[in-house]
């Protein structure tokens, strides 16, 4: 669930109709990596919504001075878990591979992701699971539950399905974070983005193939 804001006093208004703690981030295709931009506030309360629209507003525009902007999308936090990033990319021999990494938006720092051509099976999407240096992490933690790595597989498999049925289309897709909750509480999907490819792009694939 989450609300298209275009003003402080809409996006006060929606913080307080969610109840609890939000997301408050920039909706504009000129900037598809919204972290980078700083045009992400979270844990955002009645309190601070308007400081917060503010904020991410003004890092936006001071990152993509010439970026549409239509407005801040406002939804609730999901619960806390395990972070993961699960995207789609295009490589010119292999096609469209799935990746799968830990860590969220720390995934590069942690070095630890895995590749794999789509589509996969039930199989295949708990075997990527298990390749991952730190998957131990998804067992009991620190006094967490182990994580659901069931409902994990099943995103990996639609996903990889969606990316193998429109693969002409696509050019990347990109979940981050995904939050992995408890066993039996499924995932969270905080944050998505897909890239279209090109007239070009298509053209040029179409030749090397």
């Amino acid at each position: 669930m989450y609300t298209l804001a275009r003003s402080a006093a809409e996006v006060e208004a929606a913080v307080k109709a969610l109840g609890g703690a939000v997301a408050v981030k920039v909706q504009s295709g000129d900037i598809p990596h919204k972290t980078e931009a700083g045009a992400v506030s979270l844990n955002v309360s009645p309190e601070n919504a308007r400081a917060a629209y503010e904020r991410v507003l003004e890092n936006a525009k001071h990152f993509a001075p010439a970026a549409k902007i239509e407005g801040v999308v406002v939804q609730p936090m999901a619960p806390p878990g395990r972070e993961v990033i699960v995207g789609i990319s295009r490589d010119k021999c292999w096609g469209s591979l799935l990746m799968l990494g830990l860590g969220g938006v720390l995934v590069e720092a942690l070095n630890d992701a895995v590749l794999a051509p789509v589509p996969l099976d039930r199989e295949a999407a708990l075997a990527l699971i298990s390749r991952l240096k730190c998957n131990v992490m998804f067992g009991p933690y620190r006094g967490m539950q182990p994580a659901d790595i069931e409902a994990l597989a099943d995103l990996i498999v639609k996903l990889s399905q969606f990316a193998s049925d429109h693969a002409d289309d696509i050019a990347e897709v990109d979940l981050n974070p995904v939050i992995v909750h408890g066993k039996g509480d499924g995932v969270s999907v905080a944050d998505a983005l897909i890239l279209k490819r090109t007239l070009q792009q298509a053209e040029r694939g179409t030749a090397a193939g």
